[in-house]
C-alpha cells in the first residue's frame, strides 16, 4: 500500500477541531440573550476555531470538486492553492470574519459565515451531475468518496453552523425574538461540529462503505 500524506488543509482543520473543542465557552442562559460573544479570551478561540473551520471546509470541497469535475485542472489549482498568498488568504478570511464579530456587525458577520453556502451546495451537485455522466463506468472508488465527502461537508455545515448563522442574523434584523431558545440549540450544534470533522476525514479517504469494514 502506497504512502498516504494527509493534506495539510486538512490537517489545519482537524487543528482547529482541537481549538474549537478546548476554547469552548460555557453553555448558561445568557447565551441565548448573546448570539455571537462578549469578546473574552474564550470565546474568541471558540469562535475562531468555527469561522477556521467554515473556511477550511471550502477548500476542502472546493478541491474535491476538481477532482470529480476538473480532474485536469487539479495539479494547475493545487499549485496555485499552496502559494504563499493563498495560504495568506485562507488564514485571514477567519481573521476577517472574527473582526466583524468583534466589533459588532453582527449582519456582516452572518453574512460572511452565509457566503460559503450557494458554492457547497454548487461543488456537491456540479460534483454527483460529472459522477454520473462520467465516461467510466463504474466511476473509480476515488470519484465516488469525492462527492460523498462533499455531500457530507454540505451537510455538516448546513446542520451544524447553518442554525449559529441564522441566530446571529436574526439577532441583527432584530427578530431573534421570533425564534425562542434559537441562540441556546445552535450552541449546542456548535459544540458538537469538532466532534464531527475527524468521522467527515475518515469517511472522505474510505467512503462510506470502507470505513465500517476492517481490511
Amino acid at each position: 500500500m502506497g504512502e498516504n500524506k494527509v493534506p495539510m488543509h486538512i490537517m489545519f482543520l482537524l487543528l482547529t477541531d482541537v481549538i474549537s473543542f478546548f476554547g469552548r465557552p460555557t453553555m448558561n442562559q445568557s447565551t441565548e440573550a448573546d448570539t455571537v460573544f462578549s469578546s473574552n479570551g474564550t470565546d474568541i478561540i471558540f469562535y475562531f476555531g468555527i469561522t477556521s473551520n467554515i473556511t477550511l471546509m471550502l477548500f476542502i470541497a472546493q478541491e474535491r470538486h476538481l477532482l470529480v469535475a476538473y480532474p485536469q485542472c487539479l495539479g494547475c489549482c493545487t499549485s496555485i492553492r499552496q502559494s504563499p498568498a493563498v495560504t495568506l488568504l485562507a488564514w485571514a478570511t477567519p481573521f476577517g470574519m472574527l473582526t466583524l464579530a468583534v466589533l459588532r456587525y453582527n449582519f456582516w458577520f452572518s453574512v460572511s459565515l452565509l457566503a460559503p453556502f450557494p458554492f457547497l451546495l454548487f461543488f456537491a451537485v456540479d460534483s454527483w451531475r460529472a459522477l454520473h455522466c462520467s465516461r467510466s463506468n463504474p466511476p473509480s472508488p476515488d470519484r465516488r468518496r469525492a462527492v460523498w465527502g462533499i455531500g457530507a461537508i454540505w451537510a455538516n455545515y448546513t446542520f451544524l453552523y447553518a442554525p449559529f448563522i441564522l441566530s446571529v442574523l436574526l439577532d441583527a434584523l432584530s427578530f431573534k425574538g421570533q425564534v425562542p431558545y434559537l441562540g441556546l440549540v445552535s450552541h449546542l450544534l456548535l459544540y458538537f461540529s469538532p466532534l464531527v470533522d475527524p468521522f467527515l476525514y475518515i469517511f472522505m479517504t474510505k467512503g462510506p462503505k470502507e470505513s465500517w469494514s476492517t481490511d
